[in-house]
């Protein structure tokens, strides 16, 4: 039997499996949030009106935040609904590491670092963020459960993008979103590969084999998007994905 799915439906289906993979750390958080709240309003009982509780307050405000800001990322990540509009992708790409590092594990760390330049771009900010999770959660798997990945962005000229695996022919000003890991790296001989639906080199026993469907999601989307995207890897060292976007007039 033959299963058709439309392009928006299979889109939505790949965010969702994203997020789905990082359930378990985004319920070990917000289970952290809920504690510490707990923690507070059980203090504020125990005083009984006898010190100030502003500071216990102040801490229930927080982790609010916390909590908050985490389930309205998700919810935009989890949308069906591809609307393009003009956004700041400095002020996404923050947020979206910001969440994986949270949920990811306490022995994964990320660095972040971008330039003082206008980053306007006009896209799908549920898709570019599923990108831009997919690509970490790609370098959190080739560095295992402990190590640093490093996510940048960049403004640059460019006439064109050298080994665009895309051939997408960017050229002009950019946004250059760089995520670098020191992980295992990529065998030459495969990275011609690891853009196919379902090629993955985690096997089928490790608790994040996957399905194979994280980097063709952020090929595909990089397509929809016009972007042009380069990969340099070398084994023991790591692997480097760049993806150039068009920054808005």
């Amino acid at each position: 039997m033959q299963i058709n799915v439309n392009a928006d439906k299979w889109q939505h289906m790949q965010q969702m499996m994203v997020i789905g993979e990082l359930t378990i750390g985004i319920v070990h958080d917000l289970k952290n949030q809920l504690a510490c709240i707990g923690t507070n309003m059980s203090l504020i009982e125990s005083l009984n009106g006898q010190l100030p509780i502003d500071k216990y307050l102040t801490s229930i405000n927080r982790q609010l935040g916390y909590a908050n800001e985490m389930t309205e990322l998700m919810l935009k990540m989890g949308t069906s609904h591809s609307k393009y509009t003009a956004f700041d992708l400095a002020v996404l790409m923050e947020d979206v590491t910001a969440f994986f590092e949270r949920v990811s594990g306490k022995g994964i760390a990320i660095k972040t670092y971008v330039d003082e330049s206008a980053h306007f771009i006009s896209g799908c900010q549920s898709l570019i963020s599923n990108s831009i999770l997919n690509l970490c959660a790609n370098a959190r798997d080739a560095i295992g459960d402990q190590g640093t990945i490093e996510v940048t962005l960049v403004r640059d000229h460019v006439e064109e993008v050298a080994g665009d695996v895309l051939n997408q022919n960017v050229s002009g000003e950019c946004s250059v979103l760089t995520v670098r890991d020191t992980g295992c790296g990529i065998a030459p001989d495969k990275l011609t590969e690891i853009f196919k639906p379902f090629f993955t080199t985690k096997g089928t026993t490790s608790e994040r084999s996957g399905m194979g469907l994280g980097l063709a999601n952020v090929v595909h989307i990089a397509k929809e998007h016009g972007v042009s995207m380069t990969v340099e890897s070398e084994l023991g060292v790591g692997t480097t994905f760049k993806l150039y976007f068009k920054t808005a007039a």
